[in-house]
């Protein structure tokens, strides 16, 4: 059978095709049944087509993982740039842009990466000229920001009658129970993580002058703080005021002297508001 120009002519260019897919690698890495080498050749960059490379798509870069076909590499980041062709080789080769952020001329680098594929064709290795290009693909750290510790602010109403005996304000004039309820304070105060403040206001009834009303509270204000100290509060955050008469929480009007010092029971008291955390 006799063959003419034509027929021979498109043989030849079958052949050729062929050889193109199935593959004439431009290096060899000589890659294991496992997709490894020991012995990585990278083309020279001046091979690659397009000329000099792509800009990636880094979030497609960083999808790559062992165990990929060529096909989902080929979705991924296109077809390779060198000469390996597409089917019957074991490595593809790329040549990727990448921008640096820095001024001109540093403002690009080149990176070339290669895929090592296994003897049933799935990729194994991902490999970097240079070696350093493999950490642009590390996603920024997001930095933490602390949170700032939750301040918690606390009021702790005693009872006048319940921490003094009547119309006294000294350390020894503390009723036992009174005591107690300050010290406890005291102990859990001293144990917070931090204590930014403690104010401490004292208030008397109505009954009495008003320069002695104010005396008394100060006083009642001064033990109550100096208790505190003794359980281990630090006495720079502490402030003690005595308030007076003042900031009345009763409403008693006229009656017999003994009601009346009942009615006004609640305005005998101190406050302890603090502010820090625990």
């Amino acid at each position: 059978m006799k063959l003419n120009a034509s027929t021979l002519s498109l043989a030849a260019a079958m052949v050729v095709a062929a050889a193109a897919l199935a593959g004439c690698s431009t290096t060899s890495s000589h890659p294991t049944e496992q997709g490894t080498s020991s012995n990585v050749v990278f083309p020279d960059m001046k091979d690659a087509w397009p000329q000099d490379g792509t800009f990636p798509n880094i979030e497609s870069l960083r999808l790559l993982q062992p165990g990929m076909t060529k096909d989902q590499h080929y979705a991924l980041i296109g077809r390779p740039h060198f000469k390996e062709g597409m089917f019957g080789v074991r490595e593809w080769d790329y040549l990727f842009n990448f921008r640096t952020g820095r001024p001109a001329p540093n403002n690009v680098v080149k990176c070339q990466m290669k895929v090592l594929y296994d003897k049933d064709m799935l990729s194994r290795s991902y490999l970097w000229a240079p070696e350093s290009c493999a950490v642009l693909l590390k996603r920024p750290d997001v930095p933490v920001v602390a949170t700032a510790p939750a301040v918690i602010e606390k009021t702790t109403m005693l009872g006048a009658d319940a921490l003094f005996a009547f119309d006294r304000a000294g350390p020894n004039d503390l009723v036992p129970e009174g005591r107690r309820q300050v010290e406890a304070l005291g102990r859990e105060l001293a144990g917070m993580k931090r204590l930014d403040r403690v104010q401490v206001f004292a208030y008397t009834d109505r009954l009495g002058s008003a320069a002695y009303n104010q005396r008394l509270s100060q006083q009642r204000a001064d033990t109550v703080k100096g208790l505190l100290v003794t359980q281990g509060v630090d006495a720079r955050v502490i402030s003690a005021l005595g308030r007076g008469a003042s900031n009345s929480v009763t409403q008693c009007g006229a009656m017999p002297k003994a009601r009346l010092v009942e009615c006004l029971a609640p305005d005998r008291r101190v406050e302890i508001r603090t502010a820090g955390v625990k």
